[in-house]
């Protein structure tokens, strides 16, 4: 396995997730790239489905559109001139290292405060964004999807209307008038109004992942490395090139009433601009921390001004409105979520943190960073926010956690009560009466503090191994003139993905699965499920995954060797979409199979010699696809048809002492192959292939001996976020070969814990699951 360490620009990389959200001010959306169905622009009013909701990360796509949405008689808005972000006088971080936080206390029991779950409302996908405003003296709930869809709720669950977008929706800011913005993955902002007519709309051709309202106005930015501000009325009064795409924005209030704009882009620098975008500082990372910021909070306290920016390798920075660090503090793994409220008998605002990683924790700081208290958490913090729960004047501290909980803590730090929303919380979002919506992957929940449903696990994980806390068995490592082959089902780095990798890291999935994945004579494959393509139009097609072409480092850093593309999500985003996709992976050095710039790259295998054994690797895509809607008819990717997967087999065979075919074929969430899986399959074997090695069902299927090979229909998925129990569970295969040919494969069970980390089964006796399938 080669290893790769591209961590400067890796961190560059996954910023483009953006994770951010609005505090006090504002900041970036949820940062997935998702499936879409069809758009349209429209809105539509009804009831919301009661009871559970149906556990998949691919609900059926929404009805057709009822109602209109005309956009206002006005002309198209032009750019003015660009300020040049050349720098003003740029104030110099401090050198000092942050200091570490006292160690985690486990939290004591708080009086009790009764909590539930009041309504749901069941996504038709992941929910990216959550806002909470009094619309006429009512509350009223804005949730914005990946299924290209804002939906607003009254305050009793009841579905106001639904507005379609032309791409998923990744932002949401409240505008006054009971107005709603929203940005999305095609480029659109749009404004819409109480009743979800759109307003204006304007196209910045590209994903847009960041909104914040301004004073008359809007910011917005995202991979077109632009900070823009609209007017009321949707006109572009400024736009600022930056020197990459926008990670966050934020409002900076100044202590004279005028307010700074400041954006955070994948370099890690911050950006301030004054109301007409002239350049007022910027604040490069600190001497020897290339680590850059993805959350920002702008607030003003008394007669002073503080800048909040979390950073992806854990730490929480203060700044001044000139851009000087007052302070900084090491908070732990990962970047920081926060909410800066009045939760302690402290004077002033303090600042309510969640880490994640290996020690999870929530503490609370002062606005000059003095850590008050901080107490441990069962899971990982991936939102907190200050409500007042139980309406007795003093706000609580809610943070939501990765394993579904939603915790609630008074200011001294006690637990006080506690509910589940059944799947991981991604947001939270506080209301003026006191209540919470929580957005827990495709589901928002509206939490109330009284007695009621306090909900349960609905993906509760089996017994698995903690990461590195094992190594391999004996025997299983490779040995001279040995190569040893492992196999990945379906990773996609896009999606909900994406949050997880912003907040710890390239590695951060790879963990549980490194022992098996690295060393010497060790060669690692997997396929690609999603282009890695910032250009290119969506297919017109429920779902499509796409990602940044620089997340592809998150391959390199799981020491992926080889990838596949012959898959249903390779042309998602047109031949534009996968020439960049190929192009991304050639810059990375991975050599890809089942696709390419014509037929005869797509049919070339992929010849790779370990520890002397020659190994070719063909792949190949379920022929149904080819001209179908989910896929246009291209010769471009390399179609599961018998006669040409022999004719592929029997031109390598040749050339290689072991010849492997992958197989993207069959029928999701089917435990059983279909014919044509088998009937491919046994050609491929026929024809003097060695193994076969299927994906694509979304889950494990069956394993067979047949004709002197070995086939592994479905490995299920690896990394990736449809949350349903066998979906959730996959195998890794890890096959020993000579020259003569296979000697041992092992299927090693696991769970992809937060959709992202697979975790190797734990066999009962805290060493991890393995089963032998030859010989």
């Amino acid at each position: 396995m080669v290893a790769r360490h591209r961590w400067t620009r890796l961190l560059q990389i996954l910023i483009l997730a953006l994770l951010a959200r609005t505090l006090l001010s504002c900041g970036p959306a949820s940062p997935f790239a998702g499936p879409q169905p069809p758009a349209a622009s429209t809105a539509q009013t009804g009831t919301p489905v009661a009871g559970r909701p149906t556990s998949t990360a691919e609900p059926s796509p929404m009805p057709s559109p009822r109602a209109s949405l005309t956009p206002s008689p006005s002309p198209s808005p032009t750019p003015s001139p660009s300020p040049s972000p050349t720098p003003s006088p740029t104030p110099s971080p401090s050198p000092s290292p942050a200091p570490t936080l006292p160690p985690r206390t486990a939290p004591e029991a708080g009086e009790p405060l009764a909590l539930s779950l009041a309504w749901r409302l069941d996504g038709n996908a992941h929910l990216t964004a959550g806002e909470s405003l009094p619309v006429d003296g009512r509350q009223e709930f804005r949730v914005a999807s990946l299924g290209r869809t804002v939906y607003a709720l009254d305050g009793r669950g009841q579905l106001l209307w639904r507005a379609s977008t032309a791409g998923p929706a990744y932002a949401l800011a409240s505008l006054p008038g009971a107005r709603v913005a929203v940005a999305d993955d095609a480029g659109r902002v749009s404004v819409l109004d109480a009743a979800g007519n759109r307003v204006w709309q304007h196209d910045l051709n590209t994903r847009v992942t960041a909104l914040c309202p301004a004073a008359g106005g809007l910011l917005a930015g995202g991979w077109d490395e632009r900070l823009t501000r609209f007017d009321a009325g949707g006109g572009i009064e400024w736009q600022v090139g930056l020197d990459g795409p926008l990670t966050a924005i934020t409002v900076l209030p100044l202590p004279d009433g005028r307010e700074l704009a400041v954006a955070a882009t994948l370099g890690g620098r911050l950006w301030a601009f004054t109301g007409d975008g002239s350049p007022a500082w910027q604040f490069p990372p600190a001497p020897g921390k290339d680590a850059p910021a993805i959350t920002l909070q702008g607030a003003a306290h008394k007669d002073a001004a503080y800048l909040l920016a979390g950073l992806q390798d854990g730490r929480l920075l203060a700044l001044g409105p000139a851009g000087e660090l007052l302070w900084e503090r090491a908070v732990g793994q990962g970047a920081p979520v926060w909410d800066l409220a009045d939760v302690a008998a402290s004077p002033g605002p303090e600042i309510a943190v969640g880490s994640g990683g290996d020690e999870p924790s929530l503490a609370l700081f002062s606005l000059q960073g003095d850590v008050l208290w901080r107490v441990a958490l069962t899971a990982a913090a991936n939102a907190v926010v200050a409500a007042d729960l139980d309406g007795d004047g003093t706000r609580e501290i809610a943070a939501g956690l990765a394993d579904g909980r939603v915790e609630a803590y008074d200011g001294a730090g006690r637990m006080r009560g506690a509910v589940h929303a059944g799947l991981p919380v991604w947001r939270l979002a506080a209301a003026a009466d006191g209540s919470l919506l929580a957005l827990a992957d495709v589901v928002a929940w509206r939490i109330v503090g009284e007695a009621g449903q306090t909900g349960g696990a609905w993906l509760p994980p089996p017994a698995t191994i903690p990461d590195a806390s094992w190594s391999l068995p004996a025997g299983t490592e490779a040995r001279d003139g040995e190569a040893v082959l492992a196999f990945l089902g379906d990773v996609a780095p896009g999606r909900s993905m994406e949050f997880q990798l912003l907040r710890y890291g390239p590695q951060h999935p790879w963990a549980g699965l490194a022992p098996l994945l690295a060393g010497d004579g060790v060669l690692a494959v997997a396929n690609l499920e999603s282009v890695l393509s910032s250009q290119g139009p969506a297919l017109s097609k429920p779902y499509v995954i796409r990602a940044h072409p620089l997340m592809g480092e998150m391959l390199a850093a799981g020491g992926l060797n080889v990838v596949s593309l012959a898959n249903n999500h390779a042309l998602d985003y047109g031949n534009e979409g996968l020439d960049q996709t190929l192009s991304a992976l050639g810059d990375l050095a991975l050599p890809v199979v089942g696709a390419g710039a014509s037929h005869d790259e797509a049919h070339r295998p992929a010849i790779q010699t370990i520890n002397g054994v020659r190994v070719a690797i063909l792949a190949y895509a379920a022929a149904r696809w080819d001209g179908s809607p989910d896929v246009p008819a291209t010769d471009r990717l390399a179609w599961a048809v018998a006669g040409d997967v022999q004719a592929g087999v029997r031109a390598v065979r040749g050339e290689a002492d072991l010849v492997v075919v992958l197989l993207h074929a069959g029928t999701e969430y089917a435990s059983e192959p279909s014919a044509d899986q088998v009937s491919v399959a046994r050609a491929a074997i026929d024809a003097g292939a060695d193994l076969v090695v299927g994906h694509h069902p979304h889950v494990t299927q069956t394993v067979e001996r047949y004709g002197g090979g070995l086939i592994v229909y479905s490995l299920g998925d690896a990394i990736f976020d449809i949350p349903r129990p066998a979906a959730m569970r996959g195998d890794l295969l890890r096959v020993h070969a000579g020259r003569e040919g296979l000697s041992r494969a092992e299927l090693w069970p696991f769970w992809i814990a937060d959709a992202i980390r697979p975790q190797l089964l734990d066999d009962g006796t805290g060493r991890p699951q393995v089963r032998i399938i030859y010989p």
